[in-house]
């Protein structure tokens, strides 16, 4: 259809002057189900914590808003949605709450059951790697190290492999769930933090991966060559999925915001603690 976009972009802002403004918009990720394709992505203000929202696209490229479908005490953001063995699953990052938490779907795209508890560690941006041998997850801890975990079933706890793949800032934060390329390999993206939070982005090309080794090469230092202005200050998520036969990407990008969305929000924070 004309009016599909090939690309969607998030990082903008308005000019909101309540609570319920959305100060991030990020880590989009892409599924296809049931002849639609959805888009699960993090949503925060700067009076919460982050939540996973959804939004889909039917076969005429009409979008629906979800809105806000999966919500905790703890900070979410980074939803990671997948099937295997005829379910839907979801892996968010939810560092805060000290552990890698696995979720079920109940009523998709709603109604998310936390299903047991992966890993034992606060990781960040935790990506899933289903293979025939097995689930790989790939993590980073707060110390910038990039571990490689395994299980043989998903219902089981992930074990640490030992194998740490890199403490490289500039590409030891993932930038997305791996991308499988027909004919091409496996290839990780990952975001450049080294001289600040999602710089850019690389794409490095898994060469052996399994519970006693692994090995990777960068092939793509940096996806963006030029940033547009949308992504000024950085960019550090990209998903892509195949719908309707048509190659789909998300990314998302940061920009400095206007002074007076920052001012507005500084004065409702006043005002939120003066009425305590």
């Amino acid at each position: 259809m004309e009016n599909r976009e090939p690309i969607i972009f998030f990082g903008e802002r308005g000019f909101r002057q309540d609570i319920s403004y959305q100060a991030t918009v990020a880590d989009p990720f892409l599924f296809t189900h049931n002849a639609r394709l959805y888009l699960f992505y993090e949503v925060k203000t700067d009076f919460g914590v982050g939540e996973i929202w959804a939004k889909s696209m039917n076969t005429e490229g009409e979008w629906e808003n979800h809105g806000p479908v999966l919500k905790e005490k703890f900070h979410l953001s980074y939803p990671q949605v997948f099937s295997y063995k005829e379910k839907i699953w979801m892996i968010p990052e939810a560092a805060s709450s000290g552990k890698v938490w696995l979720y079920s779907s109940e009523s998709f795209p709603f109604q998310w059951r936390r299903s047991r508890v992966l890993i034992e560690e606060p990781l960040v941006d935790p990506s899933l790697l289903i293979r025939e041998d097995g689930l790989y997850l790939l993590g980073t801890t707060r110390d910038s190290e990039l571990k490689l975990f395994h299980s043989n079933e998903l219902h089981n706890s992930f074990r640490d492999t030992g194998i740490t793949v890199t403490k490289d800032r500039t590409v030891s934060r993932n930038a997305g769930a791996p991308l499988l390329l027909r004919g091409m390999g496996v290839y990780r993206v990952a975001q450049d933090c080294k001289e600040s939070y999602g710089q850019n982005i690389s794409i490095l090309k898994i060469n052996k991966i399994s519970s006693l080794e692994y090995s990777e090469e960068v092939v793509l230092p940096k996806l963006y060559q030029k940033k547009p202005k949308w992504m000024a200050l950085g960019c550090h998520h990209i998903s892509m999925t195949t719908f309707q036969s048509e190659v789909y990407v998300a990314v998302d990008g940061m920009r400095k915001d206007s002074y007076f969305n920052t001012l507005s929000l500084a004065r409702l924070k006043l005002m939120k603690i003066f009425k305590r």
